[in-house]
């Protein structure tokens, strides 16, 4: 089993102990009463600057008393300032938290002071939260500089970083290193500087790159961890390039699974959505008045949503990238002139079950742009607000293979450049496999091209052969229609 079903399996087993559940807060920084639930052991949040990644994280810091340092206040996160006499007034914490099997609300509210309730019997936990303030070099972090100076005597503790930690550390960062250890100095001992060694020797944390530094403190922390701990991470991607970004969210998985850690992390990248599965990602969106909340977004939809480089009149929200290519494909055929296509952009953004909720603020007009929803056919039954969809009845690979299949596989010897026979047993083949979202993969392995190339030959062919006029123009005249709205 994967690390990710693994995870799946243990989790659905009540194997987490200690667990955040929910977050609803009110009246902080534009917050008016959204809840965020914690589907997953690992999670990440995702949205643009300013909309409140760090504020539900600073919550969530503030869920419990800390049994491993300093207890993290609401006071402390949230200070009010002269310039933010009203950001916090009647601000309002509510937590749903999971205690071995017994499950609790808890919560902080503010008055003229912040008061939690239950007054007693807080919660306790051990809270680890690593803000951006981690990224900074070593010599421009108070107290440092004058550790710096060679005339300063080592201590002799140290703590060595164990074999499978410096392991970790090789993963994440894509080279070997020797060992690894933290050492203080006579001049402070309690900061420590921490030490790599690779094949040119020993190199301190002072000429370490940014993504080393980083790296090699939050994997002392992962060494010593306590079990059911709560770790925090505000722009886990910092200072790392994308192959290291993936290693590390699949360290941390791992690392979550044996130690039943839950982790919180918010993210600007897509390299690290791509880890993370469908229902640990939360997308944090600004509405014209108001913030939603989604979940089981795709990384290409959460990304290029804070990326203002497209400004297209209508964004067609469909599943995934096989649903996009079948609506591009569709008003493709009715749009000779190309003008609709390139007012439009078709995006996948996750799930049948985003793509309802996405189709309820478009119905709720709170969308900051317009928009129109298209689910695929074998889903249309099970949404609320999603009233159209992909023609045909079953899953897309499904419904365009087999009515292919239904045509003799008619012309796709000459799209494909290869024999009937050959194409032919590739093709029938690909229907045997259990998933059908496997079929385009075996059939481009076998032909010796690309899953996408596969797909789009496939959906060009069907929208020839086998698309009705009829469901053509449902979803043609329905998008020229939004385009067409004032």
């Amino acid at each position: 089993m994967s690390e990710l079903g693994e995870i799946r399996r243990q989790f659905s087993e009540g194997q987490w102990k200690k667990f955040i559940k929910s977050i609803t807060i009110k009246n902080i920084h534009g917050w008016t009463g959204q809840r965020i639930d914690f589907n997953f052991p690992v999670c990440a949040i995702v949205g643009e600057n300013g909309i409140g990644k760090s504020t539900f994280l600073k919550a969530a810091a503030c869920a419990y008393n800390n049994t491993c340092g300093p207890t993290f206040y609401p006071s402390k996160m949230y200070v009010k300032t002269q310039w933010d006499n009203n950001s916090i007034d009647g601000a309002y914490i509510e937590y749903v938290i999971q205690e071995g099997d017994r499950t609790r609300p808890t919560h902080w509210k503010k008055t003229n002071d912040w008061g939690y309730t239950p007054k007693t019997s807080k919660p306790k936990r051990s809270v680890f939260f690593l803000d951006v303030s981690r990224t900074l070099p070593l010599d421009a972090t108070a107290g440092y500089a004058k550790i710096a100076k060679q005339s300063v005597s080592e201590n002799q503790g140290n703590v060595m970083l164990s074999d499978e930690s410096l392991e970790g550390i090789s993963y994440v960062l894509g080279r070997s290193y020797v060992a690894a250890r933290f050492t203080s100095t006579d001049i402070d001992p309690k900061k420590e500087v921490g030490i790599l060694t690779n094949t040119f020797g020993e190199v301190s944390q002072f000429h370490q790159g940014a993504g080393e530094d980083a790296t090699l403190d939050l994997f002392k922390l992962l060494q010593r961890i306590p079990m059911n701990s709560l770790l925090i991470i505000d722009e886990v991607e910092a200072s790392l390039h994308p192959a290291a970004q993936r290693r590390l969210v699949r360290y941390l998985l791992k690392v979550a699974r044996i130690k039943k850690l839950q982790i919180i992390l918010s993210t600007h990248s897509n390299n690290v959505l791509d880890e993370i599965p469908p229902e640990g990602r939360i997308m944090l969106l600004q509405m014209q008045n108001n913030k939603e909340i989604l979940y089981g977004v795709s990384s290409k939809f959460a990304l290029s949503s804070i990326d203002d480089s497209l400004h297209p009149e209508v964004f067609v929200f469909v599943e995934d990238d096989e649903a996009e290519t079948i609506v591009n494909e569709i008003v493709k055929k009715k749009d000779n002139s190309g003008r609709v296509l390139s007012r439009i952009s078709v995006k996948p953004i996750g799930s049948y079950a985003v793509v309802d909720t996405v189709a309820r603020l478009i119905c709720e007009n709170t969308l900051p742009y317009r928009g129109i929803a298209i689910v695929d056919g074998d889903r249309i039954n099970d949404c609320q607000f999603c009233h159209l969809s992909i023609p045909g009845t079953d899953a897309p690979e499904k419904q365009i293979i087999k009515d292919l299949k239904n045509r003799n596989w008619d012309n796709l010897d000459n799209r494909f450049g290869m024999g009937a026979g050959s194409l032919f047993q590739i093709l029938d083949d690909s229907m045997l496999l259990p998933n059908h979202h496997n079929w385009t993969t075996y059939i481009g392995d076998h032909i010796k091209k690309s899953k996408s190339y596969v797909w789009s030959v496939l959906v060009e062919e069907w929208c020839k052969q086998c698309l009705c006029e009829t469901d053509c123009d449902t979803i043609y005249n329905s998008i020229v229609e939004k385009l067409e709205e004032q």
